[in-house]
């Protein structure tokens, strides 16, 4: 499984950069590489709670999540570009507790226990990703566009919230498709608007669970689907807003 999950990652690499490759122009007045800063925002629909902007006393359907997505673009030919892009998303998600007792778990605030028997555990994401854009009725690196995106997500998570703390690492991958446009100012600033949909290829059980009936069946919902499901909650629907430099 592994294994081809590598080889996809790699063919998918190829098929992105086959366009840099055989490009023959030389970019946009003589440039071809722009630096990106960008970030992506998204309802907080699944569990709330645990997002920005949250009221602990009730669900904030006014929260969102936020991924800031730094990126290195290159101008591959007349109407398209690729590029690689770097993920951090830093959030929160609940996990059932079975103890009777809601005192500190471990020592250093890792877990913060509520009332209503969960644990709020930090969740902090780094993800790496490949994406190709190409532009309508326009030349590149302005106009509007579409963007196909494949990323992978890497965190760790808790293995036990009863038997002290240990990190066990997962990953949790998904493609994306976007359609924005990129607005050019002074022949070098790039101001980018976006809106995306998502397909994490995972992340789906922790959405559907209910947390009073895990709280007697927590050995069934290993802790990491919980941390899977904020990520497809952060990833799936976004509005991205993007700040970009042509530097050569």
């Amino acid at each position: 499984m592994i294994k081809r999950r590598n080889n996809l990652i790699v063919f998918i690499a190829i098929m992105l950069l086959i366009p840099c490759l055989t490009a023959q122009n030389t970019g946009y007045m003589g440039k071809r590489v722009i630096a990106n800063m960008g970030a992506e925002f998204s309802p907080a629909w699944f569990r709330p709670v645990c997002n920005i902007n949250f009221d602990k006393e009730k669900y904030n359907y006014l929260a969102f999540n936020c991924i800031l997505s730094p990126s290195i673009e290159v101008i591959a030919h007349k109407t398209g570009t690729a590029g690689l892009v770097y993920h951090y998303l830093k959030t929160k998600y609940n996990v059932p507790y079975t103890k009777d007792d809601y005192d500190t778990i471990y020592s250093g605030d890792i877990y913060i226990l509520t009332d209503a028997g969960e644990a709020v555990v930090d969740l902090t994401a780094h993800g790496f990703g490949l994406f190709y854009k190409q532009y309508i009725n326009g030349r590149a690196p302005m106009g509007p566009y579409f963007r196909f995106q494949f990323d992978g997500f890497f965190y760790k998570y808790p293995s036990s919230l009863e038997n002290g703390y240990v990190e066990m690492k997962d990953q949790l991958f998904a493609m994306k498709l976007e359609f924005g446009n990129d607005f050019l100012l002074f022949n070098r600033l790039r101001l980018s608007t976006g809106l995306s949909f998502g397909l994490p290829f995972g992340g789906f059980k922790g959405l559907g669970y209910d947390t009073e009936f895990l709280v007697m069946t927590i050995s069934e919902q290993p802790i990491n689907e919980h941390a899977r499901s904020r990520i497809f909650g952060a990833y799936w629907l976004g509005f991205t807003v993007n700040i970009g430099f042509l530097a050569f």
